[in-house]
């Protein structure tokens, strides 16, 4: 499936450097890029299928909303580069695909992009425990309800302690079955291994 995308910013370097990295992906096609203030004229005279917009500064919402309006079907990713500044559960609840961080080369943020709009996965930036204030804490309800009923299943059994086996004999999966979701579920939950995913589970108190 190809998807059609814009590219917006207010650095003529920056959508110079993602149109050619998008434009050497045959999955994406580059319907032009565009600075800030000519994005929403864009989404509504284009309907992209996906919007990636460098935020540079100023309050995003109100862009994200005409947006949704005239073009409510586009996907929209941002891109910011102090996302710790922003409220970022006001910007998932606007409707943002996914907030990734400018510091990402090109290739690493087509990769991002190729994430939600294929696997679905909410992509958002990882803080550290000073975010807000908050110690320790982890809010993963939005990507719990991306994860499939058997991935879900799958989670729970490894929250656990349950190893590969013991989830394939109970779930009647074979192990390479229960590998694949495994996968799935630690590109989802943003994490990298069994022993991360659990503490989440752990920490976020899902049940298990």
């Amino acid at each position: 499936m190809e998807y059609r995308l814009l590219i917006s910013s207010n650095s003529a370097e920056w959508r110079d450097c993602l149109a050619a990295a998008f434009e050497s992906h045959s999955k994406f096609r580059l319907l032009g890029t565009f600075s800030t203030p000519g994005i929403v004229e864009a989404a509504a005279n284009q309907y992209p299928d996906i919007i990636l917009w460098e935020v540079n500064e100023g309050d995003p919402l109100p862009v994200i909303s005409e947006i949704n309006v005239k073009s409510p079907l586009s996907r929209l990713v941002i891109v910011l580069r102090d996302p710790g500044k922003y409220d970022m559960q006001g910007l998932v609840d606007s409707g943002i695909r996914g907030c990734l961080p400018v510091r990402l080369l090109p290739q690493q943020i087509v990769r991002a992009v190729e994430l939600i709009v294929d696997a679905g996965v909410l992509c958002l930036p990882r803080f550290g425990p000073e975010y807000n204030g908050r110690k320790d804490t982890v809010d993963i309800s939005s990507v719990m309800g991306l994860l499939t009923k058997r991935e879900q299943d799958v989670l729970s059994m490894l929250g656990k302690g349950n190893t590969n086996q013991e989830i394939s004999s109970a779930l009647y999966i074979s192990e390479s079955t229960v590998k694949s979701h495994l996968r799935s579920i630690f590109r989802k939950l943003g994490v990298r291994k069994r022993s991360e995913a659990q503490a989440m589970v752990a920490r976020a108190k899902i049940p298990v």
